[in-house]
């Protein structure tokens, strides 16, 4: 399927969206990914001219899909994706994977994102509030910096209007953006450190919900979501109601 590229948006430090026009429609669901191939590497890569992308778009978006990554200096394909001129067209194929939210999904819903992991999430909370599906979303988000958190602005409104989203973001490093401030750091008032096992419990006891009616869905790097598996575990969370999906490369 022939992809135009109709728009370039940073939406954090290092990290952009790309905006594709389809040849055609097609039907996909939240949290589905998608392969893309540029038509000739301008930079070397060993890993050749094709990836695979989290949609990060909402099948309600209409006809425009979105693709949200980390742009870095290493990877021969990103620099490649990052200088495609607008109106450019590559090749697409998709969508694919199972890391999927119904929207007939029971029970509260607690999605943990690391990083870049956070882009299936966005696609999943955009359709569950577009359809008024009702499903109880609540997302906790870890970034390393504050001007590394992607969709900042759009969750946090999000948050604010939509009833059934609750929104805790939290930051590992925030004395480094603070030492930063003078070339382009930013202030950080929220909560701080790694999620752990107490920052879960103190949450879901805030949000006044029961561990065992939950299900928890994680993605990030191997390394986050290898963390938060083990986390899962200490707090007695029934394999049955934990999803991930790991991002790696990233």
């Amino acid at each position: 399927m022939k992809l135009k590229l109709v728009e370039k948006r940073k939406e954090a430090q290092g990290t952009k969206s790309f905006f594709f026009e389809t040849e055609k429609d097609f039907d996909y669901l939240p949290g589905q990914y998608f392969y893309i191939t540029v038509p000739k590497l301008k930079y070397k890569d060993t890993r050749g001219a094709t990836r695979h992308f989290t949609l990060s778009s909402s099948p309600t978006e209409g006809k425009i899909i979105r693709i949200t990554t980390r742009v870095r200096k290493e990877s021969g394909f990103k620099q490649t994706l990052n200088e495609l001129a607008v109106g450019t067209e590559i090749e697409g194929e998709g969508p694919e994977g199972t890391f999927v939210l119904d929207e007939k999904e029971k029970g509260p819903q607690v999605m943990i994102a690391g990083g870049i992991g956070i882009t299936p999430f966005r696609s999943m909370i955009k359709y569950a509030i577009d359809k008024n599906t009702g499903t109880q979303i609540h997302l906790i988000y870890s970034n390393s910096l504050p001007e590394q958190i992607s969709f900042q602005k759009e969750l946090e409104n999000w948050a604010k209007e939509a009833d059934n989203f609750k929104l805790s973001m939290t930051v590992t490093r925030p004395e480094e953006s603070t030492r930063n401030l003078p070339t382009g750091g930013q202030e950080w008032n929220g909560l701080t450190g790694r999620i752990d096992e107490q920052m879960i419990k103190k949450l879901i006891e805030n949000w006044k919900l029961k561990i065992g009616n939950l299900t928890f869905w994680l993605c990030g790097s191997p390394v986050i979501v290898d963390a938060m598996e083990k986390i899962m575990g200490q707090l007695d969370v029934s394999a049955g109601r934990v999803r991930s999906e790991k991002f790696p490369g990233y």
